[in-house]
C-alpha cells in the first residue's frame, strides 16, 4: 500500500506516504487517493488533527514521481497536475490543523506538502528544498507563494533560483519549521502535539486556523477584520465562558487539574 492511514486517537488521523524504495515519491494514483481522502476528512465532524509523514528515515517525499511523469502523455500529465492542485485546495478547507512530521528529505512536491502544513516538526537529519529549476521547470503546486510567505522574498529567491535544499538547522532559522528533533523522537512528538491541540475547544482551534490560513489574503487590514469577526463569534460561545470561569476559579496560582502553568506569552 502506497499510503498508510491510521487513527491513533479518535479524530487524529496519521497519513504515511509509503514508497521508501522510491523516496516516497507520489504517483498519479496516490494523488487521486489523497484527493479522495482529503475530501472525506474535510467533512468529518470529529476531526481534530492530521499528521502527514513518510516511511523510513531517508525521505518524507521526493515529490512527484518523475519516472512516471516521463512516461505520461501531455493529457495524462495535465490530468495528474489538476488532481494534485484540487487536493491542495481541498486541504485548505480543513477546519483542523495539518502537522507535517518531516522524517527525511522533503523535495519538490514533498516540500510543497510541508509548506502547506500548519505546523512542521523536522528530524535533525532531514532536508527541505525545491529543486525544480535544476530540471528545467519550477514549482507548480503553490511552492513559490508559500515559500515567499514563510521566509520572505530574498530567501525564497535564493532557494528557488538555486534549487538548493536546506538542512534542518537552517530550515529552523528561516522559519520553515517549528521544531527540530532527533529522528527517533519525531513520531511521538507529532502525536503529542496533535493530542494537545485536540484537547483545546474545537471552535477556537477552527477560528485560529481560519485566521492563519486566510488572514493575509486581504493584507493587514483584511486580516485584522477577519480576526475581529472570528473573535466576536467566539465571545458568546459556551467554551469561552467556561474557560474564563475556570481561569477565575484558579486565580494566579498553579492549575488545580495538574496541567503546567502557561507562559505569559502563551
Amino acid at each position: 500500500m502506497d499510503i498508510l492511514i491510521d487513527e491513533p486517537d479518535p479524530g487524529i488521523v496519521r497519513v504515511t506516504l509509503n514508497r521508501p524504495d522510491q523516496r516516497n515519491a507520489i504517483t498519479a494514483a496516490m494523488g487521486a487517493q489523497l484527493l479522495a481522502l482529503w475530501t472525506e476528512l474535510a467533512v468529518r465532524p470529529d476531526m481534530r488533527a492530521l499528521i502527514l509523514t513518510g516511511t523510513g528515515d531517508l525521505a518524507f517525499s521526493a515529490g512527484g514521481d518523475l519516472k512516471e511523469r516521463h512516461r505520461q502523455s501531455a493529457a495524462e500529465l495535465a490530468r495528474s497536475q489538476a488532481v494534485h492542485r484540487l487536493a491542495g485546495t481541498v486541504r485548505q478547507t480543513f477546519a483542523f490543523p495539518v502537522i507535517a512530521a518531516v522524517n527525511g528529505a522533503a523535495l519538490g512536491g514533498g516540500a510543497e506538502l510541508v509548506l502547506s502544513a500548519d505546523l512542521v516538526l523536522m528530524a535533525d537529519h532531514a532536508t527541505v528544498g525545491l529543486p525544480e529549476i535544476r530540471h528545467g521547470f519550477m514549482p507548480g503546486m503553490g511552492g513559490t507563494q508559500a515559500l515567499m510567505r514563510r521566509v520572505g522574498k530574498l530567501a525564497a529567491a535564493e532557494l528557488l533560483l538555486t534549487g538548493a535544499a536546506v538542512v534542518a538547522d537552517r530550515a529552523l532559522a528561516l522559519g520553515l519549521v517549528n521544531r527540530v528533533l532527533p529522528a527517533a523522537e519525531l513520531p511521538e512528538a507529532a502525536l503529542a502535539l496533535a493530542r494537545q491541540i485536540a484537547t483545546a475547544p474545537e471552535v477556537a482551534v477552527q477560528a485560529i486556523i481560519r485566521a492563519l490560513r486566510f488572514g493575509d489574503e486581504g493584507g493587514l487590514t483584511g486580516g485584522l477584520a477577519l480576526e475581529a469577526a472570528l473573535h466576536r463569534h467566539l465571545m458568546d460561545r459556551p467554551e469561552r465562558q467556561a474557560g474564563v470561569a475556570g481561569f477565575a476559579l484558579r486565580g494566579a496560582g498553579p492549575a488545580t487539574t495538574g496541567e503546567p502553568r502557561a507562559h505569559p506569552s502563551d
